[in-house]
């Protein structure tokens, strides 16, 4: 990493943004820039940081009811599926989650209680990495809502914004 962009990211996480120097590592300075509008320096005074922070959150904010617009829009179309004749349609939704749940379950039961050859473990440990933490997590989120501590942090960051905004 470049002197500069190393003295960037040390900035960021120093003034506690730690997404935001992931996003400068992950996508590119001038990336971050053009998203804030704020130039980023290893030198940032308060006011910088504090005009950073709002930017940040204003695209956090976004990204947060965008995650929540698509669950709305996934139980939505689900209610219209609901409403049909057929019996493969309106059960679609429950043989998908019933399928990867059940998919879930045995490949965990398989890498618990099974031999993984050496030169497989590191392809085991992805594949239920993405089980439990995209698979399963989805499946959860879409029938039971997501978690307390993400519906705490939307609140959090709503009223940072309406407090901001005065």
């Amino acid at each position: 990493m470049a002197p500069l962009l190393a003295g960037i990211v040390s900035s960021l996480l120093q003034n506690n943004l730690p997404k935001v120097a992931q996003a400068v590592v992950d996508k590119g300075l001038d990336y971050v820039q053009e998203k804030t509008g704020i130039e980023l320096k290893p030198d940032m005074n308060a006011e910088e940081v504090k005009a950073l922070r709002e930017s940040a959150m204003k695209h956090e904010e976004f990204m947060v009811e965008q995650a929540n617009k698509n669950t709305a829009d996934a139980r939505a179309m689900q209610v219209v599926a609901l409403q049909q004749n057929d019996t493969f349609a309106k059960r679609y939704v429950m043989y998908l989650a019933s399928f990867w749940s059940f998919t879930a379950v045995v490949y965990i039961f398989l890498i618990t209680f099974t031999h993984i050859p050496e030169l497989n473990v590191r392809f085991a440990d992805t594949i239920l990495g993405f089980l439990l933490g995209t698979v399963v997590a989805t499946i959860l989120n879409f029938f039971l809502g997501s978690s307390a501590s993400s519906k705490e942090k939307t609140e959090v960051l709503a009223a940072e914004l309406k407090e901001q905004k005065r």
